[in-house]
C-alpha cells in the first residue's frame, strides 16, 4: 500500500489514494473521492418523486457551472463542438440530439469547452494516454493505401 495522498476538489480534502476509485482502464485516481461520489448518488436517489437529475444540477455539482454559463459557452461556440465544429449527432434515449458535453481537465477540474460525444471520448482517451494519438495515426496510415476510396459515414 502506498502513502500517496490525493486532493478531492469536491470536498476540499486531501485523502489517502485508497479513498479514490481508479479511472477506467488506468490506475490513476478518479475524482471526486469515493465519499463524495457516494454522497452525490444518495442525493440523486433521494430526489423527490424519483425525478431525474436535472441538467442544471449536473452542471452545478460536476462542473460548478450555471445553466446561463453553459448557454453562453454554447453561444460562443455557435452551437457546435469546439474541436470538429459540428453539431452533436448522438441521440439520447428519447431520440433528440444530446447536448454538447462539458469538457474539463480531469486532474484539475477546470472546464475547457463544449464537445460532441465523439470528440469528448477521443479527448478523454488521449488525455489519459497522449501516445495513443500517435499510435492511432500510425495504425490508420498502415491500413490505408492511396487507392482506398474514402470511407462512407454510417457504413453500407
Amino acid at each position: 500500500m502506498s502513502d500517496e495522498q490525493v486532493f478531492c476538489a469536491k470536498c476540499g480534502e486531501t485523502k489517502p489514494r485508497d479513498a479514490f476509485y481508479n479511472q477506467l482502464h488506468t490506475t490513476l485516481p478518479r475524482r471526486p473521492c469515493k465519499a463524495c461520489i457516494s454522497s452525490d448518488k444518495r442525493q440523486r436517489y433521494a430526489a423527490k418523486d424519483g425525478d431525474k437529475v436535472s441538467h442544471a444540477q449536473v452542471l452545478r455539482e460536476k462542473y460548478n457551472l450555471t445553466p446561463a454559463e453553459y448557454e453562453r459557452m454554447l453561444t460562443d461556440q455557435q452551437g457546435v463542438c469546439a474541436i470538429c465544429r459540428k453539431a452533436e449527432t448522438a441521440r439520447g434515449r428519447g431520440g433528440a440530439p444530446r447536448r454538447l458535453a462539458v469538457d474539463y481537465d480531469h486532474r484539475s477540474g477546470r472546464v475547457r469547452q463544449l464537445l460532441c460525444q465523439r470528440c469528448n471520448l477521443v479527448t478523454w482517451a488521449v488525455e489519459e494516454n497522449p501516445s495513443l494519438l500517435d499510435a492511432v495515426r500510425t495504425y490508420l496510415e498502415r491500413h490505408t493505401t492511396p487507392s482506398d476510396p474514402q470511407p462512407h459515414a454510417g457504413g453500407e
